[in-house]
């Protein structure tokens, strides 16, 4: 368990180093690790879930899964490991498919998928924090009037607020196109867009569900 929460440490924290830290860890059991790493974070939202929906919170963003709004938070804390795997998954296949397509032929799925995992991390990081923090003043008592108050007027806790979401979309997709670019799979303006639309497709997965 150590080694996972280095490797989650190390790609949240450096996550224009993530390339090198994979190569100096492909015979150690990586992808083991960046798979565990992505059941931590997995575990990590659904525990925020769950505090949320002991609080009595319910979702201020509109929902696009059929599911109740009272219950919401509990069919979060509920779905989000596998729904992390499905993005993952997805992610991975996306990516593969298309560096297929520009010839890359003798490729790795799982490789690619643990490069993939460790490149997320950063984003699930970041997103994380807000989500914790909404968790944490739901448990002080602060209604949900309130908190929709503190985080609609701008201010030093919006600007925060705000801060934490740049950082998850812009640190997440800096580490997937540093990743795949040097990895040397196809050529650099491939894997930058190959990158990129692997990425987006995870981000609108997992914000499907999150609230």
């Amino acid at each position: 368990m150590g080694k996972v929460i280095k490797t989650i440490w190390l790609a949240a924290g450096q996550p224009d180093k993530n390339e090198e830290f994979f190569r100096s860890q492909l015979a150690g059991g990586l992808w083991t690790r960046t798979f565990l790493g992505l059941m931590a974070f997995g575990l990590m939202f659904s525990l925020t879930s769950i505090l949320q929906a002991f609080s009595g919170n319910i979702p201020a963003i509109p929902l696009i899964l059929p599911l109740g709004l009272e219950n919401y938070f509990v069919w979060q804390a509920v779905l989000f490991i596998p729904w992390l795997v499905l993005g993952w998954l997805a992610a991975s296949w996306l990516a593969r498919m298309l560096l297929r397509k520009t010839g890359s032929r003798n490729l790795s799925l799982r490789q690619l998928s643990a490069n993939l995992a460790i490149s997320f991390y950063p984003f699930l990081f970041w997103l994380w924090l807000p989500h914790f923090f909404t968790a944490f003043f739901y448990l002080l008592g602060m209604t949900q009037e309130e908190w929709v108050d503190l985080i609609s007027n701008p201010g030093w806790f919006q600007t925060i607020y705000i801060i934490f979401f740049i950082m998850a979309l812009l640190s997440g997709w800096l580490a997937s196109c540093l990743t795949l670019v040097n990895r040397h799979w196809t050529k650099r303006g491939y894997s930058l867009l190959i990158a990129t639309g692997s990425y987006v497709l995870w981000v609108l997965i997992i914000f499907i569900l999150l609230r």
